[in-house]
């Protein structure tokens, strides 16, 4: 009976040990790609390791995962936030056109658009007030020119939103004044009644969502990206991306409903009222949120 325990104590040990031989494998094969790319960035196999680990998904198989990396990308990425000398004049040489482009192609003026691609490289490879370097988030899973194009449209978008004083970049709840005018007494007692829960619960089920399925709506809804901008970014086809939109967009609104069912203990018509709202506002509701949490 014991040496069967032990049998069995002895398998499991092994297979663990494969496991991490694999994933130990797949990390360096990601760190050669990024030595040929990149040789004259001296940077150490476990701080690569490190920033590989913290980016592996809780869920699903490490191995699969490491073999759809773009290795090359998250070396150099790796090297930015580990502050590898010459790492940053690597990155800011093969990327400043690309945030050029984007800058240019939301059509901020020649005046302002060396600053805030200052501003841009600051918070990207730097960091700001405590907050680390944007680049640490980075995980290798598309190419870092799409990721950087990406982050170089939002800062272009959050720029020329502060200009024109939006007042939702305040963050604050749906603003009644940009709210379509109704007539109807039930649906302006549900506006008023109900609007912080609303928000609340609109924002816990947008965190629930996965991690690509907000970040599809934040380009969407957010930085107003069209359905090709995002095909482009992902190399996909418009029609994938116009299907995560949906996808997206509907979990969120059952999340929602879900959550105020819950919370609010009021009926099925009720609650699909409250809904029929917020899905007409959503636009306008999610943006709210994202630029809350950017602050």
């Amino acid at each position: 009976m014991n040496d069967g325990v032990l049998s069995n104590h002895a398998h499991r040990e092994a297979a663990m040990a494969g496991g991490r031989d694999v994933l130990e494998s797949g990390v360096v094969r990601l760190f050669e790609q990024g030595q040929a790319a990149w040789p004259a960035l001296a940077l150490a196999l476990p701080l690569f390791s490190q920033h590989v680990s913290r980016h592996l998904p809780e869920r699903g198989e490490p191995e699969s995962h490491l073999a759809a990396l773009h290795g090359a990308d998250l070396f150099l990425a790796c090297a930015c936030k580990e502050r590898v000398a010459g790492a940053v004049a690597a990155f800011q040489s093969t990327y400043r056109g690309t945030v050029d482009a984007a800058l240019r192609s939301r059509n901020v003026s020649p005046d302002e658009r060396d600053e805030l691609m200052q501003a841009f490289w600051e918070k990207l490879l730097v960091g700001q007030r405590g907050i680390p370097a944007k680049i640490g988030d980075y995980s290798g899973r598309g190419p870092l020119g799409g990721w950087v194009r990406v982050a170089a449209v939002r800062a272009a978008l959050n720029f020329l939103e502060q200009k024109k004083s939006d007042p939702l970049v305040t963050g604050a709840p749906v603003e009644e004044q940009r709210e379509p005018h109704t007539s109807d007494p039930e649906l302006d007692f549900l506006k008023s009644h109900y609007r912080e829960e609303v928000h609340q619960a609109l924002k816990d089920a947008l965190a629930g969502l996965d991690a690509d399925e907000r970040n599809v709506l934040r380009l969407h809804f957010l930085d107003g990206l069209s359905t090709e901008r995002i095909a482009t970014v992902y190399g996909v086809h418009r029609a994938t991306v116009a299907r995560w939109v949906s996808r997206g967009r509907e979990a969120l609104l059952r999340g929602t409903h879900l959550l105020l069912t819950q919370r609010l203990s009021i009926g099925r018509g009720e609650a699909e009222s409250i809904i029929s709202i917020v899905r007409s506002q959503l636009g306008l509701a999610l943006s709210s949120i994202f630029r809350a949490g950017e602050r």
